[in-house]
């Protein structure tokens, strides 16, 4: 298995929760099944990483927002 399979970045993470079972099939790494996935599957992991960067810079992360009501 290559480096790059053990160090996924974030979309590639990402794909890996939403296709599971898909990954899970194929015969790769992390990175391996994210070459395979179709541009449109790539666009969609970097939107979502995208959207939850911004959230939690504007508004913070839920669950730091409750350790620290503590």
């Amino acid at each position: 298995m290559s480096d790059r399979n053990l160090k996924p970045h974030a979309e590639a993470a990402l794909a890996m929760a939403l296709w599971s079972e898909e990954y899970g099939a194929q015969n790769g790494g992390s990175m391996d099944f994210w070459d395979g996935l179709s541009s449109r599957r790539k666009h969609l992991c970097a939107s979502i990483i995208d959207r939850i960067l911004y959230a939690a810079h504007e508004n913070g992360r839920a669950l730091l927002s409750r350790l620290e009501e503590r």
